[in-house]
């Protein structure tokens, strides 16, 4: 699964009526729906605001949809069921329209809406959805830079620094390095380091 590098906005014309598309990355639920408030907010005007949000591993997706006034299964259902089938998680689409004053039946806008998301999917910047554990490694100062360098090999990214009495680090690794990395630490450091697990 792929995640979107960043926001993606195309627009497009169909009958007279207008549709922009926003494709943006979202963590959760709860964002996905600060940002259809947002996009509410941000065109008054709008006569459907649809969208569709897909977030989580594949296998245990959370995802959420609305027609937002258009006939029953002709907006949020097919923008849904394309953001399926795109190989992207953690992805809120909306389609806003402006209606043009010639309707478009149930088969139209199915694609009309369909071609919407399509056009934006294909600006689409990936990055494949990384898993990542967080840890508190605490060492001495003459281990830093050591501790930095294994860091650094292993792609860990430094997120918090403290320097008091030692210095510690909260790191956050790709689960699936975790292992590796503490096993290197504890052997820079001939098994004085502290790890601590920070993800709670």
């Amino acid at each position: 699964m792929d995640i979107p590098v960043f926001p993606v906005r195309s627009e497009t014309e169909v009958r007279r009526s207008r549709f922009i598309t926003d494709l943006e990355g979202v963590a959760d639920r709860s964002r996905a729906e600060e940002l259809i408030r947002f996009r509410r907010e941000q065109h008054p005007g709008a006569t459907h605001v649809v969208y569709a949000f897909i977030v989580g591993p594949e296998g245990s997706q959370l995802w959420g949809m609305s027609d937002d006034g258009e006939p029953k299964g002709t907006a949020g259902r097919p923008v849904l069921e394309i953001l399926k089938g795109s190989g992207l998680t953690n992805l809120l689409v909306t389609v806003v329209r402006y209606y043009g004053g010639i309707k478009l039946g149930t088969g139209g806008l199915v694609r009309a809406y369909g071609d919407a998301l399509r056009q934006g999917l294909a600006l689409v910047e990936r990055q494949p959805l990384r898993f990542l554990s967080c840890r508190d490694i605490t060492c001495s100062y003459e281990l830093q830079n050591p501790v930095r360098m294994v860091l650094a090999r292993f792609g860990a990214e430094i997120r918090q620094e403290d320097f008091s009495e030692a210095v510690r680090f909260r790191v956050a690794v790709d689960q699936e390095k975790l292992d590796a990395l503490c096993g290197e630490l504890r052997d820079v450091s001939r098994g004085t380091i502290l790890i601590e697990d920070s993800d709670r």
